[in-house]
């Protein structure tokens, strides 16, 4: 038996002569066969075309979705992707249908995103479900697809619903908006029992940081950072950065230097005060440096070599200074983390991303250091920085090499001649 062919549709698929809306009913049954038994290609094709048909295709779409959806899986698809481009009342109403009838999480999802499509106008029927345990849940995921502002008034309703999948799918969905009715629900959202009610709460209110109180977001969401679940301790780090209070730095800095926190948590902490790009933020930082070198035994390498790392990032002129500083102290104080090749790398890349003037003699003191890849570093560093006057540095420091260690000499030579070879190239 051959399959119907897209190609026997009207509208953009090989129209023809014809426009839809004067095709008779034939054309229409002609691209609901090919939906019902054609490859993925057609059916994506009729489905494309079938929405010219407006009202009429409704109940027929409906029809084929009953008889056919419990031995189909990818018709409920394309029906709900349809219906969601029919601007018709009787659409909103059959893809309400469809989530109420279909247990397939890819057909809730587009039947979701389907009903978004009908702004407001779903709304109403939306939350019609929500007082029905059954659909509370797929309710929720639609409604957090409208983006209006009627959406929150239903889903305030449900922030306190027995059901932990409901009230983080609420808390989640009223994140995009702001009311200080949503700001109280998600405060006390975070004293929930369950962990992912109190992630989404604390996530939510991260969002708010532009356009709440960011005082009282703060004391809000800081003791969520001692939270028993890594995982909204990690959210609450993440909030704490994009709020920037110095409430926010001094939790974060007790959470940084705590010898109870976890490495993963510190590593999320510095992350934190580095997105802040602010002088204050890197004071945390620097003291526990400071802690690592008045004692190593309690010093962390992998925190203090992501803070090496992360303090080349940073973007404010004011803070780069005080970021060059930091780390220029490091090689003075001849801190551990920066006696090791690695420690040096790291800090090699970041004084070079800092493009500070006052780092060129550091960095050409790493190139006497006998590991390859420090040196390979220092002298990318150093590119960095010809603006500056690396390189006429180096030409210096050739000229009078009588007076410079072996070691070191044979770092400036080898500098300058990569600096010629990619001259060179170039």
């Amino acid at each position: 038996m051959n399959r119907p062919s897209s190609a026997n549709l009207p509208g953009s698929i090989n129209l023809g002569e014809k426009s839809p809306a004067n095709n008779s009913a034939s054309a229409l049954a002609t691209a609901l066969a090919i939906l019902k038994t054609g490859d993925f290609h057609s059916r994506w094709d009729a489905a494309k075309a079938i929405p010219a048909f407006g009202e009429t295709a409704i109940a027929p779409l409906l029809d084929l979705l009953q008889s056919e959806a419990a031995e189909e899986t990818e018709l409920p698809w394309f029906v709900a992707k349809i219906l969601g481009n029919l601007n018709h009342p009787a659409a909103i109403e059959s893809l309400i249908h469809v989530l109420q009838s279909t247990d397939q999480a890819e057909v809730t999802a587009v039947a979701a995103v389907a009903l978004a499509n009908h702004g407001s106008a779903a709304i109403a029927p939306l939350t019609a479900l929500l007082s029905q345990p059954s659909t509370q849940l797929i309710a929720v995921q639609a409604l957090a697809q409208v983006q209006h502002f009627a959406v929150v008034q239903p889903l305030l309703t449900v922030v306190n619903d027995a059901s932990p999948d409901v009230r983080s799918a609420a808390i989640e969905a009223l994140s995009h908006f702001y009311d200080p009715a949503i700001t109280t629900a998600l405060q006390s959202a975070l004293q929930d029992p369950n962990t992912a009610v109190r992630r989404a709460a604390v996530v939510a209110l991260g969002i708010q940081a532009e356009r709440g109180d960011r005082q009282a977001l703060t004391e809000m969401i800081r003791p969520l950072i001692w939270d028993l679940n890594p995982q909204v301790c990690r959210q609450a780090t993440i909030a704490l950065g994009r709020l920037g209070t110095a409430a926010a730095i001094e939790a974060l800095s007790q959470g940084l230097n705590s010898p109870h926190t976890p490495v993963v948590l510190q590593l999320d902490i510095v992350q934190a005060l580095i997105w802040m790009d602010t002088v204050a933020a890197l004071a945390p930082l620097r003291q526990f440096l400071e802690a690592g070198l008045a004692n190593s035994a309690t010093a962390n390498s992998a925190v203090e070599q992501a803070i090496i790392t992360a303090l080349g990032r940073v973007e404010a002129p004011e803070t780069q200074r005080v970021a060059s500083q930091i780390l220029l102290g490091l090689l003075e104080t001849q801190h551990p983390v920066v006696q090791t090749p690695q420690g040096q790398q790291h800090l090699a890349r970041s004084l070079g991303q800092l493009h500070d003037p006052r780092s060129i003699d550091a960095l050409i003191s790493l190139l006497s250091e006998s590991n390859a890849c420090v040196r390979l570093h220092a002298i990318a560093a150093l590119k960095q920085l010809e603006a500056a006057g690396s390189y006429q540095r180096l030409q210096a420091l050739n000229a009078e090499a009588t007076s410079l260690s072996e070691a070191l000499k044979a770092g400036v030579e080898t500098a300058l001649q990569e600096w010629q070879a990619h001259a060179d190239v170039k």
